[in-house]
């Protein structure tokens, strides 16, 4: 991610200088590519202006303040906390001045320091209670400039695992590299993570810790406020609290300027700030050497898998989805550079590997109730790739959660797409997320069309649609009609409240065709009557609950029919994703995982921070389709072919499990 390339970021308060540098005179600052002023007013309360004058655009920074304005250095225009042009020296007091503004951003004084915010922000600046609390003092320890991410920094500050190399030379045990792992409880602002860590006590720390001991304990309470600030509450032994807060403020994409407060619950004759400040310094210049060593681009994706992972890097991967999903709810997708010309690895074949088009959520319109469709456009205005009634796509809901969807629009119209989406009631994050957060504007990206339900060549074609299974059919009807074959339409619903599209149905040209069987009204389907009525060589097509498939194939067989005359289209799979334990080796990523007997192969690889993306989870969409390298695949999944199956090359990682004892797979 290119920190200054996401507008939302622009939308939180940053921590970008100490107010008692203000006492000078105006100071620049670069906030996310943004040149800054910052001075005090007249009460004394920092302000943030564009550093540039209306007039020449010389930098006001250059300039100084008088009565809490700030004076351009140039001309000697000045402008007030507003951005506001008060004076012109040169046209004199009483004469008018010309409608021109520096922009201004919002800025407030807290913890000592002043905060920026250079959009509407959405969350308000962390409380810290021990700034108010007279057991506690606050120590000012670092105000530096580092060539990293703002990410890099906060996944740095959870990641237990980097302590035995990164800080060897001074608290860090080298002989013991194996971490200890967080308690995470996710929360609305980030998350709260909590552990307790042994380490190393040099003569140079005893009075920092309070332990003479040549090891103590760190019992660890820390907060990720997103998106780049923490605070790392270390309690030792002895009873001395050592809390440090941190806001990596980002600069430009490759450089931060790093914010550190300190706050203890000791005086300054038991241990000496000049002290705290010189060990804690040790410790983040050991950091900085090696943050300043990574890639600024961190990538939030983790599918795209351009790093590997391991366990322990749990809390840097939930901050990886939290920021996506935050770029998503509001309508971004991740900016990142260019990949180089590399021989990475190949993707593996699946539908959601596919190629996708980026999308605008167009419209959004209730059809019934927990029934919402969304009108979908392309974002460049290029001309949509051809479907064929029957056809679903693959709709990137959120980072590694894809959810299939029948088109429901026309097929002639190559401008937008039409998905339907029913809130399910145990909803595994796909529907809930469509209908809690996608709103017009919303930018998603979309797979190509896919037919596995494909329009019947026959004489007839009886079309029986239940709830929201009416989606696939709406095309087929349309179809039907413009090439004046015939058909009927069955639409099954509880009531008219419950029924997608059945007004747009009964209003279609096809409207002659269409019969409602509402069970309120006491209009049941006659499923056997119905197929019974039916001319010979008819197919019939249905798609809704599996009590219905059920029952429209039972009454087919009683007829006689044969099974190919009877097509279905199947939202859900009784499949069991349980057996004995097994190991599974990712092998690109040199990750070696147990499977156990309750867990599918998606979920923990997922925990062990390889994502695989997964959908459907029943074995039924094909998007976890994974190539097996070594080993045999005991499938549980409806998607493979029995031919594929027998080949063993791939498996559904949702479902299927291993016949012996390790499977091998390229990831």
């Amino acid at each position: 991610m290119l920190t200054t390339k996401q507008a939302v970021l622009r939308r939180f308060w940053y921590a970008v200088m100490p107010v008692h540098h203000l006492a000078a005179g105006p100071r620049p600052f670069r906030l996310m590519g943004e040149d800054l002023v910052l001075f005090l007013d007249a009460g004394g309360a920092p302000r943030a202006l564009r550093d540039r004058c209306c007039h020449r655009t010389a930098k006001l920074s250059k300039g100084w303040c008088a009565h809490g304005e700030i004076v351009c250095g140039y001309h000697g225009w000045r402008y007030d906390g507003q951005g506001r042009l008060t004076e012109i020296p040169q046209l004199g007091r009483d004469a008018p001045l010309p409608a021109c503004r520096v922009q201004s951003f919002r800025c407030q004084a807290r913890y000592g320091y002043a905060w920026v915010a250079l959009d509407d922000p959405i969350a308000d600046i962390f409380d810290i209670p021990e700034d108010r609390d007279p057991a506690f003092r606050r120590i000012f320890q670092f105000y530096d400039t580092w060539r990293t991410a703002p990410l890099r920094l906060m996944e740095n500050s959870f990641d237990n695992a980097h302590f035995s190399y990164v800080h060897r030379g001074t608290f860090g045990d080298i002989t013991q590299p194996r971490p200890k792992f967080y308690d995470i409880a996710e929360t609305d602002y980030g998350f709260y993570a909590t552990t307790v860590v042994d380490i190393l006590n040099p003569p140079d720390a005893v009075a920092i810790t309070g332990d003479p001991s040549p090891t103590t304990t760190r019992t660890m309470h820390n907060h990720w406020y997103m998106p780049f600030c923490r605070r790392m509450d270390m309690a030792y032994p002895s009873g001395i609290r050592h809390i440090i807060i941190n806001c990596a403020t980002p600069i430009e994409d490759d450089r931060i300027q790093l914010v550190q407060l300190l706050y203890r619950n000791d005086r300054e004759e038991d241990c000496p700030a000049e002290r705290l400040i010189a060990w804690d310094r040790k410790i983040t210049d050991e950091d900085r050497e090696i943050l300043e060593a990574t890639d600024c681009d961190a990538t939030l994706d983790i599918t795209r898998q351009v790093e590997s992972h391991m366990p322990s890097d749990r809390p840097g991967l939930i901050m990886r989805r939290r920021l996506l999903d935050l770029l998503r709810r509001h309508g971004e997708d991740e900016i990142t550079r260019p990949p180089p010309p590399s021989a990475t690895p190949p993707a593996m074949p699946g539908p959601d590997r596919e190629d996708t088009i980026p999308m605008i959520v167009d419209d959004v319109r209730n059809q019934a109730e927990r029934v919402l469709s969304l009108r979908l456009r392309p974002a460049d205005g290029a001309e949509l790739p051809p479907f064929a009634p029957g056809a679903h796509v693959a709709l990137h809901v959120a980072p590694g959660l894809v959810r299939h969807y029948s088109l429901c629009s026309d097929p002639q119209d190559r401008a937008a797409w039409r998905i339907a989406v029913l809130l399910e009631a145990a909803s595994r994050g796909g529907s809930a997320t469509v209908h809690g957060a996608f709103r017009p504007g919303r930018q998603v990206r979309v797979g190509l069309p896919r037919n596995h339900f494909p329009l019947a060549d026959a004489p007839f074609v009886v079309l029986i649609a239940g709830g929201i299974g009416i989606t696939p059919l709406l095309p087929m009807a349309l179809e039907l009609h413009r090439a004046g074959r015939p058909f009927a339409l069955h639409v099954c619903a509880h009531s008219r409240r419950t029924a997608p599209f059945l007004d747009e149905a009964l209003a279609a040209p096809y409207a002659a065709h269409v019969t409602p069987h509402l069970a309120a009204e006491g209009g049941r389907l006659d499923v056997p009557g119905v197929l019974a009525a039916a001319p010979e060589g008819a197919h019939v097509q249905v798609c809704g609950p599996l009590g219905l498939q059920d029952a429209v194939a039972a009454a087919a067989r009683a007829l006689g029919w044969d099974g190919d005359r009877v097509h279905a289209e199947r939202f859900t799979a009784d499949v069991d994703i349980q057996g004995r334990p097994f190991m599974v080796r990712a092998e690109r990523s040199n990750v070696t995982v147990e499977i156990p007997a309750d867990r599918s192969i998606a979920q923990a690889l997922g925990a062990a921070g390889i994502s695989i993306p997964v959908s459907c989870e029943q074995g039924l969409c094909g998007t976890c389709v994974t190539r097996v390298l070594e080993g045999e695949p005991d499938h549980r999944d409806l998607f493979l072919s029995e031919a594929d199956k027998a080949r063993g090359t791939h498996i559904m990682a949702c479902c299927s499990r291993a016949r012996g004892a390790c499977l091998v797979l390229d990831l």
